[in-house]
């Protein structure tokens, strides 16, 4: 009896295990793995045409969309659905206004689904939609890139064959933006191929695969176009870079020539380079460098911004003359050291680069970040140059002093030592990825920036504050002045070495400042490629970026 008992408990132990485990599968396949056995079984009858490529958003701050803004209409054609082409091209020519001898060509040709090259609107999709062509439905796609090239050069571009990124954001955060899970217009039919009745056309994802991530920046899009806006309406070739001093978040970031990444192949082999970020490219950075001198001197207390210098509008160094910009005027005679940033002095600051040395002044350059990368990452960033200090002849340290000679940097670095000044003294790391989401804003990963590091003490970012307020108070860069908030910066009038059909130096021109002087906002810098005079053309272009971000 007892025997018989054992075996009816194990007999049941084994059912109960035996059912447990087949519920446990079953609710794999029915609810785990549904969505694969369902896009198994229809990829056995379907016929399917891609529509779109798989890649998360890019967004700025508050989550505005910066690609994807835009959508188009492509007519999606199933020549298996077809039983008159002739029919369906006098239809869709009808409709379209396209030759019907090339559509009767294009649906006899090919053999599975393709899309109709051509630019319909929404109204002409619905219109062809409503006629129930066979074989053909209008659907949307969207346009990775919209039709305003709004921040191209942060977001970059993708190669479309391959959904590869190559450039900027797509190119640095590929692996998070690219999806496995290109979306199709699809036919849902039977074993003999005719649309399956109440299904018809649907848009489908043909892969398991997880969706891909969003990268959300540090830009503001309002600010963002405001700059790119005034760029454009003065028609520079250059770049314009904003930040808050406070934290390193990039605002805005503006280079030009442009380029529209839905056309990339219209600009690749122009010769003005308009895939070419300049704002992380490097240049010469002419005068707005004096304010790396100027630190160094002030914080090693050898110079004070009150001590009294002669310029008599030229300086001569081992035998080498340099004159000062304005040598045609004559020279400033006694001005103090505030007053010689305020007009730019080049005697007065080679002067000071001389007393100082090449070794304090380069190494405050690289304190400040000069000569190397500014981590943002991106790939096609460089790092300027910053000669050695050992063996740097005097001559050599004189055009260093003023930001001429080998000397280069980006408007990235000239942005990131604004900042630094404004930051009293304190130098955060520029950054332009806040965080990943996944497609419902659910933060995947947040960047912590790293603390700032002090790189010059809180007096003498104080003096340089208040010397680049004279700069645009009375001195070189008046038009830079914003009334009501204030402002402080310093111009900049790069030599390349070249002259024009004049025999007039070519100069980049620069202007490099922050406002407001209370609790600094924005550190903006621009430049302009060729644009001569850092005065006349980047000053008046400062103060229109900074009355108009400043209204948002």
């Amino acid at each position: 009896m007892a025997l018989q008992i054992l075996r009816i408990y194990k007999l049941l132990i084994f059912f109960v295990l035996f059912g447990s485990l087949l519920i446990i599968r079953l609710f794999y396949l029915q609810v785990i793995e549904n969505d694969n056995l369902v896009t198994q079984s229809l990829s056995m009858r379907i016929q399917e045409v891609p529509i779109e490529v798989a890649r998360g958003e890019i967004v700025d701050r508050n989550g505005l969309p910066l690609t994807n803004t835009a959508q188009h209409y492509k007519i999606a054609v199933f020549p298996g659905q077809i039983l008159n082409a002739a029919m369906v091209a006098e239809q869709l020519s009808e409709l379209t206004g396209i030759s019907e001898l090339n559509l009767f060509s294009q649906i006899t040709e090919n053999h599975r689904p393709f899309k109709i090259k051509s630019k319909i609107d929404a109204a002409m999709g619905e219109k062809i939609n409503k006629a129930l062509i066979p074989g053909v439905v209008v659907v949307t796609e969207k346009v990775r890139y919209g039709y305003l090239p709004l921040a191209a050069h942060i977001k970059g571009y993708i190669n479309l064959a391959d959904n590869q990124g190559v450039s900027g954001i797509e190119g640095m955060y590929d692996d998070i933006l690219k999806g496995n899970q290109p979306e199709y217009a699809v036919a849902l039919v039977d074993a003999g191929q005719q649309i399956i009745p109440g299904l018809g056309y649907k848009r489908l994802r043909l892969s398991s695969h997880s969706d891909p991530s969003n990268v959300v920046l540090t830009l503001d899009k309002q600010i963002q176009k405001a700059v790119e806006n005034i760029v454009d309406k003065h028609g520079i070739k250059g770049a314009v870079v904003v930040l808050r001093p406070t934290t390193g978040e990039i605002l805005a970031m503006a280079s030009r020539p442009n380029f529209n990444a839905n056309h990339l192949e219209e600009y690749l082999n122009q010769s003005s380079a308009p895939l070419l970020n300049r704002a992380i490219s490097p240049y010469q950075p002419g005068s707005v460098f004096k304010l790396v001198t100027a630190a160094a001197a002030l914080e090693q207390e050898s110079i004070q911004p009150g001590d009294v210098f002669f310029d008599p509008g030229y300086i001569e160094v081992d035998h080498l003359r340099f004159n000062g910009w304005d040598y045609d005027k004559g020279g400033r005679g006694q001005i103090t050291f505030k007053e010689a940033l305020a007009y730019s002095s080049n005697p007065v600051f080679i002067e000071v680069g001389l007393k100082i040395g090449a070794e304090s002044l380069i190494s405050y350059a690289q304190k400040f970040g000069f000569g190397h990368k500014t981590s943002v990452d991106f790939n096609d960033e460089a790092e300027g140059y910053l000669p050695p200090s050992d063996n740097l002849y005097s001559g050599e340290l004189a055009n260093l002093a003023i930001g001429q000679g080998k000397l280069e940097a980006t408007p990235l670095q000239i942005a990131s030592l604004v900042a630094t000044i404004a930051n009293d003294g304190i130098k955060v790391v520029p950054y332009v990825v806040s965080k990943l989401t996944n497609a419902d804003g659910v933060v995947i990963k947040a960047y912590d920036t790293p603390p700032g590091i002090r790189v010059i003490s809180p007096r003498t970012a104080a003096q340089i504050q208040d010397m680049m307020m004279a700069v645009t108070r009375y001195g070189t860069g008046q038009a830079a002045y914003v009334e009501g908030i204030g402002s402080a910066g310093k111009t900049g009038s790069a030599e390349t070495g070249r002259k024009n059909a004049d025999g007039q130096s070519i100069n980049h021109a620069w202007f490099a400042g922050y406002a407001p002087v209370k609790n600094p906002q924005y550190a903006v810098v621009i430049f302009v490629e060729e644009g001569m005079s850092g005065s006349d053309i980047a000053a008046p272009m400062f103060y229109e970026i900074i009355k108009e971000i400043t209204k948002l």
